[in-house]
């Protein structure tokens, strides 16, 4: 019992000076002739009775804040030790446990107790407080700080949903247990796209142009930081950004830099977009060669309309690390714009000015430049000039491709944009093409300065020259004659398709161990992971295949117009320029016109009279020789001059087409171990082989004694 009543007849026999002293200790100086009554009393409200003293039986629980009288002086103080059960200062203390482990004004209490951000300056990891256990804990239903945005808490724990209701969105995402979140922001810093290292770019406003109502940030401050919010997550957003330009000239908004954004299930999603500059711009087309001068590829006062008529994509190819891509060719590259495919100098383009690609590479002052480079170096980096779509206006969804990587994609939005892509490595092969990717090599390493002119006498075999300074058709074969396959990897050939590492032509002009006798006089590629020796490497082992098979009407036939032939190869050509009766008239449709080329014959025995087209020398054809740069000094009846040397990429497709037997088009109509009509040399390794060997099989017509030929050779399966 808590409580024990004195009778009134002793209350009313003691002084009144010694109630405050009964409080604390017995009585000795009244008499009491009855002795006290006990009364069980229930006092629930925790007041004082109306009548007596109360008075506790054994120890009470301390109560903080006790005042204790002096019962000498009568003076009261507070009592500093009573009821003070710990010291920490809003965090867990040693004497506190169960559902108050923390301290609190020296009292244990529950996480609800503490202060404001207590949770979080305990542990960073609980910092919200759980009103069911007291304790701090990593999240609540309402408090998620710790969580990652997509995650419902359950049971205190930062935790992936597995119903819709978890879910603000009220939508779970089973498959991974991410809740779709309702809205997320973009955050980053606009950088300027010719600077190597992040540089930010003040004063750009950037626009979301497809979204209602259009969100919008900036513009940016020296650091470039900008901030998108409420956007809906896995929105593709197209972004617009503008940047008032007035030097070299004014820039009008038409020619703002636009990209895409697919926005993740996360919030902030981190961006950092590239705005390019028309300074830039024009610079890199002054370096990639397609202007003479810087000034004329800025343009008069105003804007070159080489730009604006069109549109302009920056782009990089990147692997699955985001390291750059290297050796893909300008013409692997493509842009898709409204269904017009556009590619590096499109003879389908009549426009004087195709479409065109050229690779960036880093300059030592921290700029990315234009190069006249016909592959990519380790920087990924290109862009391609002149996009178009089928009206022949720079306007519409634009898609990027390149085999062996993931399409790029850009909206543009208006003639003159310019666009900034990545497409990423996948898993797919990049194919490679000899006369793209590998003949190249041979005049970029300089081999054809030994082999030409037949090449090393040492070198022949299997009745095979080692000359590389040959039109491409003729080098491939050449590599390929003596043999694809390598049983004996001591003793092998030119190409081994059945284990490239060991190919001559890989291995011969490999960097060697200092004393090692080498039979080849220079070492060219330092390792195998040289970019030119992957390059040999993946067209071995995709088969070796020859150059790509080219079509008259799609291929050559375009190049007349292009280069300006029928200004004067018309209404009958010249009449000085009649051979065989045929006239040179080119500006007639395909069919007549292939059949003025080839009319007069097409090989040469006489290579002091060649004929417009020479299969057998393509070099000496006079469809080469005519438009091609002269020594100077030298006698040439021809006025015009289209290309500069034999290099020229146009001139190639030229003397392809003648090498591969200058067909009026492309036939792999049946399988060469079966007769019928006279197939390509580009149609396989076999084919071209057979051809080498008996042209008529090419030329005229695959009868039996073509079928024949296959058999007996290795690179057909009959």
């Amino acid at each position: 019992m808590r409580l024990t009543r004195l009778s009134a007849n002793y209350l009313m026999t003691c002084r009144p000076a010694m109630l405050v002293a009964l409080a604390v200790a017995p009585a000795s100086g009244c008499f009491n002739p009855e002795p006290p009554v006990a009364v069980d009393t229930d006092v629930t409200s925790g007041t004082e009775p109306t009548t007596g003293m109360v008075m506790t039986e054994g120890p009470t629980e301390p109560t903080t804040g006790v005042t204790m009288t002096d019962p000498d002086t009568g003076t009261s103080t507070p009592d500093t030790t009573v009821g003070v059960t710990c010291s920490a200062d809003q965090g867990p203390d040693s004497s506190c446990d169960g559902a108050t482990p923390y301290c609190n004004d020296g009292e244990c209490v529950g996480c609800a107790a503490l202060d404001n951000g207590a949770c979080a300056e305990i542990d960073a990891s609980t910092p919200a407080c759980d009103p069911d256990t007291g304790l701090c804990a990593a999240c609540t239903t309402t408090e998620l700080d710790a969580c990652e945005p997509q995650q419902v808490c359950i049971d205190a724990t930062c935790s992936p949903c597995t119903a819709d209701a978890q879910c603000a969105s009220g939508v779970c995402q089973d498959e991974i247990g991410d809740c779709l979140l309702v809205e997320v922001s973009i955050e980053g810093v606009v950088q300027f796209y010719d600077q190597v290292a992040p540089t930010p770019a003040a004063e750009v406003t950037i626009t979301v142009t497809n979204i209602d109502p259009a969100a919008m940030s900036g513009p940016t401050g020296a650091d470039g930081a900008y901030g998108l919010s409420a956007i809906p997550p896995g929105t593709l957003l197209d972004l617009e950004l503008g940047l008032d330009q007035d030097t070299p000239v004014f820039v009008p908004a038409s020619m703002h830099t636009r990209t895409q954004l697919r926005v993740e299930n996360d919030t902030p999603v981190l961006y950092d977009p590239p705005i390019v500059t028309y300074a830039h711009m024009a610079q890199v087309a002054f370096e990639c060669g397609l202007f003479p001068t810087l000034e004329q590829a800025i343009g008069n006062g105003a804007v070159n309309v080489y730009f604006a008529q069109r549109s302009t994509i920056f782009g990089r190819m990147v692997d699955d690390v985001g390291a750059g891509v290297a050796t893909v060719s300008r013409t692997a590259l493509q842009v898709e714009l409204d269904g017009y495919i556009n590619i590096h100098d499109s003879l389908l383009d009549l426009n004087a000015n195709p479409a065109q690609v050229c690779f960036l590479d880093e300059d030592p002052s921290g700029r990315w430049i234009g190069t006249t480079a016909n592959a990519s170096n380790d920087t990924g980096r290109f862009v391609m000039f002149r996009v178009r779509d089928s009206n022949g206006t720079g306007q519409g969804a634009a898609t990027v491709r390149a085999s062996g990587f993931d399409d790029g994609a850009v909206n543009l939005r208006s003639t003159g944009n310019i666009g900034v892509v990545e497409l990423v490595r996948n898993d797919e092969v990049i194919p490679r093409d000899f006369a793209v990717d590998v003949y190249p090599i041979f005049t970029t390493y300089a081999c054809v300065g030994c082999h030409t002119g037949g090449g090393p006498a040492g070198g022949v075999r299997a009745g095979f020259n080692a000359d590389w300074d040959l039109p491409p058709l003729q080098v491939w074969q050449n590599l390929v004659g003596p043999g694809t396959l390598c049983p004996d990897p001591l003793n092998p050939v030119r190409v081994c398709t059945d284990d490239p590492e060991v190919s001559l032509f890989i291995t011969r002009p490999l960097f060697d161990e200092l004393g090692m006798d080498d039979p080849h006089p220079v070492d060219i590629f330092p390792s195998v992971d040289d970019p030119a020796v992957q390059v040999i490497r993946e067209w071995i082992e995709q088969g070796a295949q020859p150059p790509i098979a080219y079509n008259f009407t799609e291929d050559v036939y375009p190049l007349f117009s292009l280069y300006g032939c029928v200004g004067c190869h018309t209404g009958g050509g010249p009449p000085e320029a009649v051979s065989a009766g045929f006239n040179a008239d080119w500006d007639l449709p395909p069919m007549q016109a292939w059949q003025n080329l080839v009319g007069p014959g097409i090989t040469c025995p006489d290579v002091d009279n060649p004929v417009r087209v020479c299969t057998d020398s393509p070099g000496n054809s006079l469809l080469v020789t005519y438009p091609l740069i002269d020594v100077m000094g030298q006698d040439d009846p021809h006025p015009l001059k289209a290309f500069g040397s034999l290099t020229d990429p146009d001139l190639q497709i030229i003397l392809q087409w003648i090498s591969q037997g200058a067909l009026f088009e492309v036939t792999c109509e049946h399988d060469p171990c079966a007769q019928g009509v006279s197939l390509n040399p580009g149609c396989s390794p076999c084919v071209a082989g057979v051809c080498g060997l008996d042209p008529f099989c090419c030329n005229t017509a695959w009868d039996q004694l073509c079928v024949d030929e296959a058999g007996a050779s290795p690179a057909c399966a009959c």
